[in-house]
C-alpha cells in the first residue's frame, strides 16, 4: 500500500523516510530511485519527490544522474576513513577538555547509553546510541570549535557506514565494551588512559568499515 505523506513538510518528510530505508538497508546502494514510483507510493506529485532526493544526494546518499534515475551511492571508503582521521584528532583533545567537566550526572547519562547499547540488538538504534555517547563524552569539552567540527563528521555518509558494520555482524559488541572502557577511566579522572582508549576506539572503528566494506565492494564488482 502507498505510504501516504501526511504529516509536515513533504519533501522533509520523504527524504527522512528514504533516509531510514537506505541507511537501514530496506534500500540497497547501486539500486535507482524511481521518482514516478515513489510519488505513488507517497501520494505526492513528483515535486517534493525530486526535492527529498535532492537533499539526500546533498548528504551524499545518493548520486542524481542527467535524464535517469538517482542512484543509492556506495560509500566511499576513502572519505570514511578521512572523516575517522578527522575525529581521531580531534576526538582526545575535546575530551581532555571535558573529563574535568563531567559531573556526577553527565557521567551518569553517558552510563545510562552505554548500557542501553549493551542490551540492544537494533541495528538502526545501536548506531544513534554510539553517535549518542560520543556526544555525551564530549560534551562538557570547552573546545566548543572543535565540538562542531567533531559533530559535522556524523552525518549520513559515516552513519550509512557504521550501520553495515553493525548490520554485518562484525563484532557486534565490540564499541560498547570499548565504550565501557573509555568511560571507566573518565569516571577515575584518568585522562591518560581515556584519550588512548579513544584514539584505539575510533582506530578500530576504521578497521571495522574499511574490512565491511571492502567486502562489500567485493560483492558488487
Amino acid at each position: 500500500m502507498p505510504q501516504l505523506i501526511q504529516y509536515g513538510d513533504g519533501p522533509r518528510a520523504i527524504c527522512a523516510n528514504l533516509r531510514k530505508r537506505i541507511l537501514s538497508g530496506q534500500i540497497s546502494w547501486g539500486s535507482e530511485l524511481k521518482i514516478q514510483a515513489l510519488a505513488e507510493e507517497f501520494g505526492v506529485s513528483i515535486m517534493p519527490v525530486r526535492e527529498a532526493l535532492r537533499m539526500l544526494a546533498t548528504e551524499g546518499l545518493i548520486e542524481m544522474r542527467p535524464r535517469r534515475s538517482p542512484l543509492v551511492s556506495m560509500p566511499d571508503i576513502g572519505e570514511i576513513l578521512e572523516i575517522n582521521e578527522i575525529r581521531q584528532a580531534l576526538e582526545p583533545m575535546a575530551l581532555e577538555s571535558a573529563i574535568e567537566r563531567h559531573t556526577k550526572k553527565s557521567l551518569t547519562a553517558c552510563r545510562r547509553i552505554v548500557d542501553a547499547d549493551r542490551a540492544c540488538s537494533d541495528p538502526g538504534k545501536k548506531v544513534e546510541l554510539n553517535c549518542k555517547f560520543h556526544k555525551s563524552l564530549l560534551a562538557p569539552s570547552a573546545k566548543t570549535r572543535f565540538l562542531s567540527t567533531i559533530e559535522a563528521q556524523y552525518g549520513a555518509i559515516s552513519l550509512f557506514a557504521h550501520y553495515l558494520v553493525v548490520r554485518e555482524n562484525f563484532v557486534i559488541g565490540m564499541p560498547h565494551f570499548e565504550h565501557e572502557a573509555i568511560l571507566g577511566a573518565v569516571e577515575k579522572r584518568d585522562a591518560a588512559t581515556a584519550l588512548e582508549l579513544l584514539q584505539q576506539h575510533i582506530r578500530h572503528s576504521s578497521e571495522r568499515l574499511r574490512k565491511v566494506l571492502d567486502i562489500r565492494k567485493t560483492d558488487a564488482a
